[in-house]
């Protein structure tokens, strides 16, 4: 029970925007699974999306879910369709005080 109510105070306080960088440590790095038709793998750091962005909720709560996972597979279709990364990662969403880089610039995500 004391686990649901941690979990429901933490969804209320990123609903909230409360939690920003300065406020809480950001998840490791973690790799994303690479699909057999992937140019490479694809790192995500929560720490550099944190200093951009500077809140969860501008992600979680929205189209990410908390639990990794949960939102459905990472697939190129998704992206295309504004889902997950490409709710931001379309060459006009600004964040940061500047554009972020679309889709089409494989080579931002993909590195080996």
């Amino acid at each position: 029970m004391a686990g649901r109510a941690g979990a429901a105070a933490v969804a209320l306080a990123l609903l909230a925007g409360s939690a920003t960088a300065a406020e809480m440590t950001p998840p490791k790095d973690f790799a994303i699974p690479r699909a057999e038709s992937s140019p490479g793998g694809v790192t995500f750091s929560h720490a550099r999306h944190m200093a951009r962005v500077g809140r969860c909720s501008a992600c979680h709560m929205r189209d990410v879910k908390m639990k990794r996972g949960a939102s459905g597979p990472m697939t190129m279709a998704a992206l295309e369709q504004g889902r997950l990364c490409g709710a931001c990662h379309d060459g006009k969403t600004s964040a940061g005080g500047s554009v972020v880089f679309s889709l089409d610039q494989c080579d931002a995500c993909h590195k080996d």
